[in-house]
C-alpha cells in the first residue's frame, strides 16, 4: 500500500511539473534584419548607391512618407506616440535584404558609430564576388573605411575582408571568398559581439532551438587584429542558424580590449533587430522569460499586429533585439496599416 501511495504521489508530482513547465519555443525561420537609423531616405540612398540594391522609388515630394499611426505596432515596440517608417533595400534574385527603419517623436539617443567589440553590436557581413570593386563603389558612395591602412586582410581560410562604415556609422564587413568576380553581392550574414559566449549559445540552442557550429576557444587572431585595429584582442567564435533559415549569425566574444555592453531601446539610432517566424509566439515569450530574458513590448507580453499577426520584442543576452511573431486567427484584423510581420 505504501509503495502504491508513493507511486501515485510521484505520478501526480510529475504531472504537476509538466503542467508548470514553460511551453517550448518553436522557431520556424528568420525574417528581416532591421537597422534603426535617423533618416530612412538617406540610408536607403546609401545602400542603393554603394551596393546597387533595389529600393522603393522616391516620391515626387522628395521624401518617403511616414506610416499612418498604428497603436498596436507601437505597443509591440513600446513606443507610444511615435511616428515610424520602414522600407527595405534588396538585391534582386538573392537573399540579400536589409530593412531600414526610423522612429520619431519619442525619446531616443544615437549610439552610432558602433564599436565592433561592444556586446550587442551587430555588424552586417556582405559576401561579395569581388572585394576591390565592391569597396570602390562603397567608398564612392561615402562609406568610411574602418580597417587601419585601408587595405583588405586575408584570413587563414583564404577569405579577404575589410571593415567599412555605412552612412550612419554601422559597421559592414565586406568578405570575398576565394574565386574571381566583379563585385556582386552574393549573400548576407550577421556578426554580433557577445558578452558571454556560453550564456548566448545556451539561449539560442536550448531555448530557441538554433543549430550551433564552429565553437572555438579564445585565441589571438592576427587577421582580426589587422581587420579591426585592436592589436591585443583575442576572440572566440561560434555560428548559429535558425531552423528553416539560410541566414548564419556569427557570434564573436572579444577579450583583451575594453568593452561596453550596449543598453539600447529599439528607437535608438544604432539598435538592430532580427525577426523570428515562430509557431506560437506566446510559447516563445514564456520560454524566453523563463530563461531570464526581457520582453520589451508593452506589459511584457506579445501584442496583436495588423493584419492578424502577434509578436513581441525581446532583448537577447546581449541586448540584441529579436522579434518573434506568428499568425493569429482574427486577433488583429486589418485595422490601421499592414505591419508586414513587424
Amino acid at each position: 500500500m505504501l509503495r502504491l501511495r508513493a507511486a501515485i504521489l510521484l505520478t501526480a508530482s510529475a504531472a504537476l511539473t509538466l503542467a508548470q513547465a514553460p511551453a517550448k519555443a518553436v522557431v520556424l525561420g528568420t525574417g528581416s534584419f532591421t537597422s534603426f537609423v535617423e533618416n530612412m531616405d538617406r540610408s536607403l540612398a546609401f545602400y542603393h548607391d554603394a551596393f546597387g540594391m533595389d529600393v522603393p522609388a522616391l516620391p515626387a515630394s522628395g521624401e518617403r512618407p511616414y506610416n499612418q499611426a498604428n497603436p498596436t505596432l507601437f505597443k509591440f515596440f513600446d513606443i507610444a506616440g511615435a511616428k515610424e517608417r520602414h522600407q527595405s533595400a534588396r538585391i534582386a534574385g538573392s537573399r540579400v535584404a536589409l530593412e531600414l527603419m526610423d522612429i520619431q517623436q519619442v525619446p531616443h539617443r544615437t549610439v552610432f558609430p558602433l564599436r565592433i567589440q561592444d556586446p550587442g553590436a551587430a555588424t552586417i557581413v556582405f559576401i561579395v564576388r569581388g572585394l576591390d570593386a565592391a569597396l570602390a563603389r562603397a567608398t564612392q558612395a561615402k562609406a568610411a573605411i574602418e580597417t587601419p591602412g585601408g587595405k583588405s586582410v586575408t584570413f587563414a581560410d583564404g577569405a579577404r575582408a575589410i571593415l567599412i562604415r555605412d552612412i550612419d556609422g554601422r559597421l559592414i564587413e565586406l568578405r570575398q571568398t576565394a574565386g574571381p568576380g566583379t563585385g556582386d553581392l552574393l549573400d548576407m550574414r550577421l556578426s554580433i559581439a557577445v558578452n558571454n559566449m556560453d550564456e548566448t549559445v545556451k539561449v539560442y540552442r536550448n531555448v530557441l532551438g538554433f543549430t550551433v557550429e564552429g565553437e572555438t576557444p579564445f585565441t589571438p587572431d592576427p587577421a582580426m587584429r589587422s581587420l579591426t585595429g585592436l592589436s591585443k584582442l583575442e576572440v572566440r567564435r561560434s555560428r548559429v542558424q535558425a531552423p528553416g533559415s539560410a541566414l548564419w549569425i556569427e557570434f564573436v566574444e572579444y577579450k583583451g580590449v575594453e568593452r561596453t555592453p550596449l543598453h539600447m531601446k529599439i528607437q535608438d539610432r544604432g539598435a538592430a533587430r532580427l525577426q523570428l517566424r515562430v509557431q506560437d509566439v506566446d510559447a516563445v515569450v514564456n520560454a524566453v522569460k523563463a530563461a531570464g530574458l526581457k520582453v520589451m513590448s508593452e506589459d511584457g507580453v506579445a501584442q496583436p499586429i495588423p493584419p492578424n499577426l502577434k509578436g513581441a520584442l525581446v532583448a537577447d543576452p546581449n541586448n540584441f533585439f529579436l522579434t518573434p511573431y506568428a499568425p493569429c486567427d482574427g486577433c488583429a484584423p486589418g485595422i490601421g496599416i499592414p505591419a508586414r510581420a513587424k
